[in-house]
């Protein structure tokens, strides 16, 4: 119960922060600072089914230090109720950064020592408004993903093409707007 706790307060210190953009900052990570909520409508999945209906996916970035971004996502159910995706403070810079899951954020909360590492996140800049996103756990990929932010910086679409667990080719396109 306690860890739910921090990690609500995590969040709210993150949703409640405002960020200066540093001049150095890429120019993706310039552009993703904000709130943006899952347009469930034009996201699709392949081959699915898609999230229960009166579900979404809240995204919340913020400039960190040294230029990193600060991202908490959290799952909202059919019903209104949050739960934490994944936090992580990572920069646009290709190299690997933790990430943090509810599971894996309370067994590091919980041991009362430093973390395990066993998540991790990558962003790969591709251009000004596209980065590669790399998902590793335990050493091993488990999703790749391509994040598209529109010129004009109010619609996100995140592209998702992996084999999952048994093998079966996953596609996704999931379209945030900005908030």
């Amino acid at each position: 119960m306690k860890c739910s706790f921090v990690v609500l307060g995590i969040a709210a210190m993150i949703w409640n922060s405002t960020a200066v953009l540093a001049q150095n900052t890429s120019p993706a990570a310039k552009l993703i600072i904000g709130t943006w909520k899952q347009n469930m409508e034009k996201s699709t999945y392949s081959p699915g089914p898609p999230p229960p209906k009166g579900s979404t996916t809240v995204r919340q970035y913020a400039l960190g230090e040294d230029d990193a971004v600060v991202a908490v996502t959290m799952n909202v159910d059919s019903h209104g109720l949050p739960s934490l995706g994944a936090v992580a403070a990572a920069n646009y810079d290709g190299r690997e950064y933790v990430q943090h899951t509810l599971a894996t954020l309370a067994t590091s909360l919980s041991a009362h020592v430093g973390p395990h590492i066993t998540r991790t996140i990558t962003y790969k800049p591709i251009d000004s408004y596209t980065v590669q996103i790399i998902l590793r756990q335990d050493g091993d990929i488990v999703s790749l993903s391509t994040r598209t932010i529109s010129a004009d910086g109010k619609t996100m679409t995140e592209r998702y093409d992996y084999a999952n667990a048994q093998n079966q080719r996953v596609t996704n396109v999931l379209v945030f707007e900005k908030q």
